[in-house]
């Protein structure tokens, strides 16, 4: 009885690791402004290059111990804060990262900039998986985002993306 236990317990972690896992491929990178003079303020109230996540999936997703990096030589150059409750993404939500390279202001500030040309990645937790990357236009002017034309939906694959002005949807 006990082993009969002990191997369905096994068997409900396994589900569950691969469920999680599962989970994060669901996470995308869904908007991207690199010079923000009159889109959304932080909570310092001041303008700054940001990245949004997007939570593909029907199932809020914990993203803490994932990468955000603009270098795929360092994975591991920003890691999103483990045991912060607001790293919890809900159902088809987003979630937006300050690029303005000051970390120790809170955990939605990431420790590096962007600039136009970059490729912007989300690593895993096993720093070699890349979830999702974009590439940044090199001509992408002030104020204006690059965003997938659908929340969440096509790859890296350029025809899903468009340039929007002034990042519309938080104006």
């Amino acid at each position: 009885m006990k082993k009969k236990l002990f191997l369905m317990l096994v068997a409900l972690m396994a589900v569950s690791t691969a469920a999680f896992a599962q989970g994060r491929k669901g996470l995308c990178i869904n908007e991207v402004m690199v010079q923000n003079d009159s889109s959304v303020v932080d909570d310092y109230g001041l303008h700054h290059s940001w990245i949004e996540l997007y939570n593909s999936t029907h199932a809020p997703m914990e993203i803490s111990s994932v990468y955000l990096t603009n270098d795929s030589t360092k994975p591991t150059l920003y890691p999103v804060p483990l045991g912060d409750v607001n790293t919890e993404i809900p159902a088809l939500q987003h979630v937006l990262f300050w690029a303005d390279g000051e970390p120790n202001k809170g955990t939605f500030h990431m420790s590096f900039t962007i600039k136009p040309g970059e490729t912007i990645y989300i690593f895993d937790a096993d720093q070699q998986t890349i979830l999702d990357q974009v590439t940044i236009p090199v001509d992408l002017a002030p104020n204006t985002t690059f965003a997938r034309k659908e929340d969440g939906k096509g790859g890296v694959n350029s025809e899903a993306w468009e340039v929007r002005d002034g990042g519309e949807k938080y104006i």
